[in-house]
């Protein structure tokens, strides 16, 4: 079965031909050999640092953190859809995996989300950010400790750097 992924300048990756991923599942974009997975990154550092500045710059400007995350999260809500047929080439696809995942996901995301932004309404953007984005540390660790990802000495350094960036940051 070929599946289009337009994300991918419209290359057509076969899934039989897609490398495997994890426990046997397989991840039809491993099989695309660019670099699209650090300018994906890129994009998503950019626009969470610009995020996480609009979310500070609204919340010193009053309001509820929880009204600011209902709106939000609302304009999420819709651009998901879209982005989703741009991308997959189709609107939705659920598959029995990933609804537990994705329940569990999403009630860590609301809580944290309600911490940052009350944390962003109490404090300083400069340290209540940063400490949150220890999460990204946390993720990589338990990536590498559960999923089977290889540790490298550049990893397992990038990681120490981000974890005393952060403890720099917040003093």
């Amino acid at each position: 079965m070929t599946r289009r992924y337009l994300l991918t300048d419209r290359l057509e990756v076969s899934e039989s031909k897609a490398l495997s991923h994890g426990a046997g599942v397989i991840n039809p974009m491993a099989a695309v050999s660019t670099r699209l997975d650090l300018m994906l990154a890129l994009v998503a550092f950019l626009c969470l640092g610009l995020t996480d500045f609009i979310r500070r710059k609204g919340m010193i400007e009053g309001g509820s953190p929880i009204s600011y995350l209902i709106i939000e999260n609302s304009i999420l809500l819709a651009i998901l859809p879209v982005a989703s047929l741009l991308i997959e080439g189709r609107l939705l696809e659920i598959k029995g995996g990933l609804i537990p995942y994705a329940l569990i996901s999403g009630v860590t995301i609301s809580v944290a989300l309600i911490a940052l932004m009350t944390g962003l309404q109490i404090g300083e953007g400069s340290v209540v950010i940063p400490i949150s984005r220890l999460g990204l540390a946390l993720a990589a660790f338990l990536s590498l400790l559960f999923l089977g990802e290889t540790v490298t000495w550049t990893k397992a350094l990038g990681i120490a750097m981000a974890i005393g960036a952060v403890i720099l940051l917040s003093r």
